[in-house]
């Protein structure tokens, strides 16, 4: 820690949420990039709509996150206001193909699958990111950045994607309910996710506008 904490960057790293935060949004656009190439290579190599539309949803996720990159490095007052909105607004487009992925879940059968004890590890480290996605959800609102809390908004929808993702890994390891239970759980399960990326959208949206008007009453 002494070595790592003397070094420039990564003592900054280390010690500096807001710094800490801004490179977690370069990590989080990189690999949703990286699991764009690589879910288009194995949706046209297996001709798999279920590849094709995470494809699509890391797309779209990456693209967010890449506009808050900009956003940061340009950061006004102004601007960050005006990023957290149309985040917000974007939001409801970032829906769309994650609306495909749970129609695909339901309709398909379509969902993901862990060899061997992998299963636990992925419901650990799934458990895991939710936990932390939750917790820099306050952290960072009370950071005051609004740039920074709309990327911890995005690694929220995105930890809820994955809880969803490791239910259908679990219920096709361990379920014996039958094809009507699946059908059941990932319909609930994933309503419930697609419902709370509207609230998500909308409380976003109020307390951009709530924001906007106290800064308005201050000129």
């Amino acid at each position: 820690m002494q070595k790592a904490t003397a070094s420039k960057i990564m003592g900054r790293y280390l010690t500096d949420t807001a710094f800490r935060g801004s490179i977690n949004i370069y990590q989080g656009m990189t690999v949703n990039f990286f699991y764009v190439v690589f879910h288009v290579i194995a949706g046209i190599r297996y001709a798999s709509e279920w590849f094709i539309s995470m494809a699509v949803y890391y797309l779209v996720l990456g693209i967010l996150r890449l506009y808050l990159i900009y956003s940061y490095r340009h950061r006004s007052p102004e601007l960050e206001s005006r990023c957290y909105r149309r985040t917000a607004w974007m939001l409801f487009l970032l829906n769309i193909p994650m609306g495909g992925m749970i129609v695909l879940m339901v309709r398909t059968n379509s969902g993901f699958s862990y060899p061997g004890y992998i299963i636990y590890l992925s419901a650990f480290y799934t458990f895991y990111t939710m936990v932390i996605a939750v917790l820099n959800l306050v952290k960072f609102r009370k950071l005051g950045s609004p740039i920074l809390s709309a990327a911890k908004v995005l690694n929220f929808i995105a930890a809820m994607m994955s809880i969803l993702g490791l239910q259908t890994a679990m219920i096709s390891r361990f379920s014996e309910n039958g094809e009507a239970y699946r059908k059941m759980m990932n319909t609930i399960t994933g309503g419930f996710v697609y419902g709370i990326v509207i609230v998500i959208a909308i409380t976003m949206l109020l307390h951009s506008k709530k924001s906007q008007k106290k800064v308005e009453s201050i000129e």
